[in-house]
């Protein structure tokens, strides 16, 4: 059977102000395509209703979006703070918690390594142009194409996410798109910073000793279709998602 991903999503209103949940498909597309099943998780504000879909799970993809509330990492709010989803926040950052806890295989895109710095005690920069003087643009504007690379990334070659990228051979710098304004700051208990960019923005962690945590502060499932190092993220994943189950 394949592997089970859960991937919490949020919800919005479309035109009308009708509520709906949502999911960028590439995310479910990637999955697939590394030999995945996708399950959508929706935000729910009590944490407990997500414990029978979680025992199902073979491993969590914690997918881009908005904000973390600050105040879940012990800071006030200090600067700009957008797209807040209180529901997407209760959900995710338990799930993050269990999977740890259970040695789930977890993989964190953009806002999901946030998520998961956040939900191991980290905290998180708030506004990066307003915090982080001479930082590069992280943020290019919602014209700007999504697969495009923004930046380098300098990779660790001794992590496992160098291993990954580089598909058996350590790769030592990677080019990646880019679509936030927030970033990890004080680093979770446990995680281990692998990836930075060049004006030391935390861009990847990892957490040694358990099978698969990984996150990344851009989005690969925006630029797999034609970048098989990007692709190679997800192929991991659920590879190691197959071996648990």
């Amino acid at each position: 059977m394949k592997p089970l991903i859960g991937i919490p999503c949020h919800d919005s209103a479309d035109a009308a102000g009708r509520r709906q949940y949502v999911l960028g498909r590439k995310y479910v597309d990637c999955i697939r395509q590394a030999g995945g099943a996708a399950v959508i998780i929706p935000p729910a504000m009590d944490a407990e209703l997500a414990r029978p879909v979680f025992r199902s799970l073979d491993g969590l993809l914690l997918a881009g979006g908005g904000d973390v509330e600050p105040w879940r990492y012990q800071r006030p709010q200090v600067a700009a703070i957008t797209y807040v989803h209180v529901e997407r926040d209760e959900t995710e950052l338990p799930l993050t918690r269990w999977a740890v806890a259970d040695d789930l295989p977890v993989l964190a895109i953009c806002r999901g390594i946030q998520v998961l710095n956040v939900a191991l005690g980290g905290t998180l920069i708030q506004d990066i142009p307003s915090q982080v003087p001479g930082a590069l643009i992280h943020q290019p504007g919602p014209k700007a194409p999504r697969p495009r690379p923004q930046h380098p990334v300098q990779v660790d070659p001794t992590s496992q996410l160098a291993q990954i990228l580089g598909q058996g051979h350590p790769i030592e710098s990677v080019q990646v798109n880019s679509f936030h304004h927030q970033a990890a700051e004080e680093i979770g208990a446990g995680l281990r910073v692998v990836a930075t960019a060049p004006d030391g923005i935390v861009e990847g962690l990892e957490l040694p000793g358990q099978t698969f945590v990984v996150g990344v502060q851009w989005h690969p499932e925006e630029m797999a279709e034609g970048d098989p190092v990007q692709m190679a993220l997800f192929t991991a994943f659920v590879a190691a998602c197959a071996r648990r189950g």
